[in-house]
């Protein structure tokens, strides 16, 4: 399995993760052709979820073990790839059970350019406030951006996720998150 997690994370393997989606995102055009047809878009973004986990899961065999810190660096993106796997699975559940809505008919190209402009401020954000300040400020923007007004929440999430990330990724894992210029 490393074997095969470090020959698709070279520098020439991308072509071969671009026709692997591809080949994804056909099944889920399959599969909704005709029953699950209101659902497509909600599918083929499962199987989207679905083959990140995968590929989370498969190069976490390609990271390099080490055992100084107490914990092991594959221990994230395995994480990571659980909890996508886990989520999506129970969306999809729930769509072939036929308890989801159905597909909107229109998307909002607005927000959907707002929110990719608010990730890419988060990752630009990393290396001059750090990860938890830029994840929780991320995590405002979105939900004001999707219109949560409750203060309250809004203080909640995005400081629970800095307090979860810190305690588990610090504290528990003893993996350094990046602590920007502001912090570093």
């Amino acid at each position: 399995m490393e074997a095969l997690a470090e020959s698709l994370s070279g520098s020439g393997s991308f072509p071969v993760w671009i026709i692997s989606y591809l080949i994804v995102v056909a099944l889920g055009f399959v599969i909704t052709r005709r029953k699950y047809a209101p659902y497509r878009a909600r599918i083929v973004i499962c199987f989207t979820m679905l083959f990140l986990a995968f590929v989370f899961l498969l190069l976490s065999f390609g990271v390099e073990e080490i055992e100084a810190v107490g914990s092991s660096a594959r221990i994230a993106p395995r994480l990571w790839a659980a909890g996508l796997a886990l989520f999506t699975l129970d969306q999809l559940w729930r769509i072939f059970q036929g308890n989801a809505p159905e597909d909107p008919a229109t998307g909002d190209v607005k927000r959907v350019l707002l929110t990719a402009c608010i990730v890419a401020l988060s990752l630009w954000g990393m290396n001059t406030a750090g990860y938890l300040v830029s994840s929780s400020g991320m995590i405002l923007l979105l939900l004001l951006l999707f219109g949560e007004r409750r203060i309250p929440v809004l203080l909640a999430l995005s400081g629970g996720w800095a307090a979860f990330s810190w305690y588990v990724f610090v504290r528990l894992l003893h993996i350094s998150l990046p602590s920007g210029i502001l912090f570093g």
